[in-house]
């Protein structure tokens, strides 16, 4: 059951979504089967940040890995980005080898019909699209 304030936010988060016309991309569903996919790459450690709709956002946040804890309060995602890369140390006198899995991971969204986008070398699982948007889905 939901508290006072935790009802007050959910209204003020449907009239925010209401008076500016969102769409919305994804729903529960698609949100957990995409936290699901994520959990079961762990060896690929695709890691995350995202855009909620009333939050500012930090480019400099960092890329974090927890799928399962932190990821929440779906209703309320604009957009997600995972980084497709991953860093293996070599030691300290060689740079680090980057793993690009980004093909990996865009046919594994498109065959379990995740929308997304390319933005800046990340994956970007949009949640909400804004009128008069334009935006390029793979």
């Amino acid at each position: 059951m939901e508290t006072e304030g935790q009802r007050i936010d959910r209204e003020r988060l449907e009239r925010f979504i209401i008076n500016n016309s969102l769409v919305s991309v994804m729903n529960n569903t698609k949100w957990e089967k995409l936290r699901a996919l994520m959990l079961n790459e762990a060896e690929k450690q695709p890691s995350w940040k995202c855009r909620y709709l009333r939050g500012e956002f930090d480019e400099n946040q960092s890329w974090e890995f927890d799928w399962y804890y932190h990821l929440s309060g779906f209703k309320a995602i604009e957009w997600l980005d995972i980084n497709p890369r991953k860093a293996e140390r070599r030691g300290q006198l060689f740079n680090d080898k980057i793993i690009d899995y980004s093909e990996y991971f865009c046919n594994l969204l498109k065959s379990n019909n995740i929308p997304f986008s390319i933005e800046g070398g990340n994956i970007r699982v949009w949640g909400y699209t804004w009128p008069g948007k334009s935006i390029n889905f793979v």
